[in-house]
């Protein structure tokens, strides 16, 4: 994996660029960057950060980075949007919560010092959600011969976004035939089957849907809520909230492509919020963009990065190079 990055991390300026980083929180912005050259630069950039937040302006540019990104790192994670259509007509099948709800998990229980890598898309940010501690103090977890009293267990999987069902066939169900409770988390591939002994748990054991066999015992099992909204009144944060300011890297992709003047202008109001206590990398070819929001400039041209000093922004035979190397990349 090294032998990818050592070309890149031997560059005078890649490293300026990391000192900077290292050194104080603001906004750093690259322009000139190629499709191709991105993933592998967000990755070199993002050494020595335990989480690592990229964002795209699309859903297909965040899926095709997260393919790309693979070949660096298991620990990658796509968190798609909360696509409105979709999301209120996928109530039933639950796709889309499951796969948020997957990586809000991740986060919540990702180990000590260890980095993660979530990609996403710009309007992920702006999807209320409820607070990491909340999460963490409503889910479910149980152990063989813990007690339970059915009853209110039925009614605290209900109150989690949990549907009753008379057998379940997919994420987010329940069942209970006499003292056998199934239970299919939505964080899990595979349901679980808990089985009492008056109160006490007697058995934990996950089994496949289709053939209802047992597939394994399980010492432990934990079980998120199924929904992102299960409470009607719940004070909501943003996604990054999951993120501690002083660990995360942000990096933006061109932030503001394909947005309208109010939306551009509501996504400019959040990049300068972003500002306050975290470090923020973004690729753009708007220059203005680049002189209104970042503390550091640094132009990517012909497999080269150089540092843009700030006396120089005011110079128009300076602009004029800049824009002449946004130009050619664009025509590359």
């Amino acid at each position: 994996m090294q032998a990818l990055l050592a070309p890149l991390l031997e560059l005078a300026d890649h490293q300026e660029i990391v000192r900077d980083r290292q050194k104080e929180k603001g906004i750093i912005q690259v322009a000139g960057c190629t499709n191709s050259q991105k993933t592998h630069l967000m990755y070199a950039l993002s050494d020595g950060c335990e989480y690592r937040v990229i964002a795209f302006s699309s859903e297909e540019k965040a899926k095709k980075a997260y393919e790309e990104y693979r070949i660096f790192t298991d620990e990658v994670y796509l968190y798609p949007a909360r696509d409105l259509l979709f999301y209120y007509a996928d109530i039933k099948g639950k796709v889309l919560t499951n796969r948020r709800m997957e990586v809000l998990r991740a986060l919540i229980e990702k180990e000590a010092e260890s980095p993660v890598t979530v990609i996403t898309t710009m309007d992920a940010f702006l999807d209320g959600l409820p607070h990491p501690e909340e999460i963490r103090r409503e889910r479910i977890s149980l152990s063989g011969g813990d007690e339970i009293n059915l009853t209110e267990f039925e009614a605290r999987l209900s109150a989690l976004g949990y549907e009753r069902e008379s057998q379940i066939e997919g994420p987010g169900q329940f069942a209970v035939r006499g003292g056998i409770l199934d239970v299919f988390p939505l964080t899990e591939e595979l349901p679980v089957r808990i089985e009492l002994w008056g109160d006490e748990i007697d058995s934990l054991r996950s089994f496949d849907v289709e053939s209802q066999r047992s597939v394994e015992n399980l010492e432990t099992v934990t079980i998120y809520p199924a929904s992102e909204n299960w409470k009607r009144e719940m004070d909501t944060v943003s996604f990054l909230e999951y993120f501690p300011k002083e660990k995360s890297l942000l990096l933006l992709d061109e932030p503001l492509t394909s947005l309208d003047v109010v939306v551009a202008e509501e996504m400019k109001q959040l990049l300068r919020s972003l500002k306050d206590g975290r470090i923020t990398i973004f690729s753009t070819h708007i220059l203005d963009l680049a002189l209104d929001l970042c503390d550091e400039i640094v132009l990517l041209s012909h497999g080269e990065l150089e540092v843009v000093e700030k006396s120089n922004l005011d110079d128009h035979a300076f602009k004029e190079k800049i824009i002449a190397a946004l130009k050619e990349e664009s025509y590359a």
